[in-house]
């Protein structure tokens, strides 16, 4: 038998384009143009600005365009790794980010949630890379994982592009090293587990 990757990690890239990418933008951007902005209390002074009420409050329940942009590539993200669960779920919360000159987003995660993404909606393409933590590189000093562990991949910078990823994966970004201004989407999602799916446990 072939070598297989049993513990791969499925990240799920995609990219708006055509109309869809057009509508979305314009649905987004007026949205954002809308809420203020500051940077969150208490956090370091190099880090990014996030809209108002950023983990508490939902700013797609207003942008029809971009949730069935979602819904579409989420449900393709379970298709591609057979889900066979429930598939009702809820954005539990939504917000944007401005990063700007030297700002940068720290190491962190989204552990509380099922599923984490980000859509960049303003980008230079060279205004700081989302990195991921490889959650295997504890095991770095085993001659295998030696070869398999990829140490901090990078996401690529593009507006239109949405990514999906386990809440609990640990990323970060890199300074914004120009002089415009990044801008994204960051969402969390929870899926809602039926009694009568077989996956459910009682409690």
């Amino acid at each position: 038998m072939s070598t297989q990757a049993w513990f791969s990690i499925p990240l799920y890239v995609t990219k708006a384009s055509g109309e869809v990418y057009d509508e979305i933008q314009e649905e987004l951007l007026l949205c954002c143009n809308q809420k203020e902005f500051s940077q969150f209390e208490n956090w370091p002074d190099h880090n990014h600005e996030l809209s108002e009420n950023a983990f508490g409050g939902n700013v797609l329940k207003d942008c029809p365009k971009f949730l069935d942009f979602l819904h579409v590539n989420l449900m393709s993200y379970l298709d591609d790794i057979g889900c066979q669960s429930s598939r009702e779920y809820e954005i539990s919360t939504s917000w944007f980010t401005k990063t700007k000159h030297l700002k940068c987003a720290d190491l962190h995660d989204h552990g509380g949630s099922d599923l984490s993404g980000v859509y960049y909606l303003q980008t230079n393409g060279r205004d700081g890379n989302l990195k991921f933590s490889d959650p295997h590189r504890s095991y770095a000093t085993n001659y295998i994982f030696q070869s398999v562990t990829n140490y901090d991949p990078k996401l690529p910078l593009e507006e239109g592009l949405l990514a999906l990823w386990p809440g609990m994966i640990q990323h970060q970004t890199e300074p914004n090293m120009t002089q415009d201004v990044r801008i994204s989407l960051s969402f969390n999602l929870s899926f809602r587990m039926r009694k009568d799916d077989p996956n459910f446990i009682f409690r």
